[in-house]
């Protein structure tokens, strides 16, 4: 009998739940019809932890209303891409939950909403850009990026940007990502001409170039297969970590580029120059030590490091010389090293080229 009582209480329990539940949702809509967003996103999300168990058109107005009420934040510029981002993130949740039920009532619309939402973000992102305001930008390819992990030209778009707006731990965090992924960048690139400034722009994807041809702000439109950003990427990370000293991990990806490209030049200087930035560092270790026999000991051993280090670096400026043997900078460093370590031979022989 107690059974039959505590199962009783427990029907009536949920489903008093569910009716609350349905009433909670209408309420909610409700208010985002008079305006008050986040009034219906409180209601949203205090019930939100009874959604997994709702009924499948309970789920499916419960996702909707939400990423409506999302979107309206973001078209009172309240944290724009972060709201468009959260409300594709709905969209989405509608969409798995209404195909496995079978029961389609938003899906349809919930897909377009997501390409409207991802078309106003690209082009946003591009006029950032076009504006130099990076960060901007990379914060809204970062969310489209967020929104399909599998487009990864969003990430690279973002990388770049975080980068341009010297945001370097958000660069070198996004260029690691992209490393790590294999990106490679092989693709197409769509271009237009800005009608404005008559300057050819390069647009994110073809669907948001030939929107702006056919708004009439572009014209020209064209498309070129774009180059392996390996290289750059690695040399980016490498610039960052350099920056940051972290020497050992940026010679390793500036070494990376030099087996994709052995004929980079700007790569081996760039060796060159952590190979010195090696040696100040063994340097200053030197500086501090005193005049005891352990200490001479120890600093005829880190005079025999610097002096590897050096001849490392005048090792790359020889092979960049070789590729370009007009480069002044690279020859007047050469002679430098060359004194330095009394290369006699070789600083005359260089010095007699002029």
């Amino acid at each position: 009998m107690k059974k039959l009582y505590f199962f009783t209480l427990l029907m009536f329990s949920v489903t008093f739940s569910l009716m609350a539940q349905k009433e909670q949702i209408k309420t909610a809509q409700t208010e985002l019809n008079k305006g008050n967003v986040q009034g219906a996103l409180t209601i949203l999300n205090e019930i939100e932890y009874l959604i997994t168990n709702a009924k499948d058109e309970d789920k499916s107005d419960y996702y909707f209303i939400k990423a409506k009420a999302y979107t309206a934040l973001a078209n009172k510029k309240t944290d724009t891409s972060k709201n468009l981002s959260l409300a594709v993130a709905c969209y989405n949740e509608l969409i798995t939950a209404e195909v496995d039920s079978g029961n389609l009532k938003y899906a349809v619309q919930a897909r377009e909403s997501i390409k409207e939402i991802k078309s106003a973000l690209e082009r946003s992102s591009v006029e950032d850009n076009n504006a130099q305001r990076f960060s901007e930008a990379a914060d809204k390819m970062m969310y489209l990026y967020e929104m399909d992990k599998k487009d990864t030209v969003n990430l690279y778009n973002a990388a770049s940007n975080f980068f341009n707006a010297k945001q370097y731990d958000l660069a070198l965090k996004s260029y690691e990502l992209l490393k790590n992924i294999k990106y490679s960048g092989n693709g197409m690139e769509y271009y237009a001409t800005n009608k404005k400034t008559n300057q050819e722009e390069l647009f994110v994807s073809a669907s948001n170039r030939d929107l702006g041809v056919k708004q009439g702000s572009h014209d020209k439109p064209r498309n070129a297969k774009s180059k392996s950003k390996k290289a750059e990427i690695l040399k980016r990370l490498a610039y960052i970590q350099t920056e940051k000293g972290d020497i050992a991990s940026a010679e390793s990806n500036y070494k990376a580029i030099i087996n994709i490209n052995p004929n980079d030049i700007e790569t081996y200087i760039d060796l060159a120059y952590v190979k010195l930035d090696r040696k100040k560092e063994i340097a200053d270790k030197m500086s501090l030590l005193g005049t005891s026999s352990e200490d001479m000991k120890k600093y005829d051993e880190l005079k025999a490091k610097k002096d590897a280090e050096v001849k490392t670096a005048v090792n790359y400026l020889e092979k960049a010389l070789i590729l370009d043997p007009n480069n002044k900078d690279v020859s007047k460093l050469l002679l430098n090293l060359y004194r330095s370590l009394d290369m006699t031979d070789k600083y005359e022989a260089l010095k007699a080229k002029g």
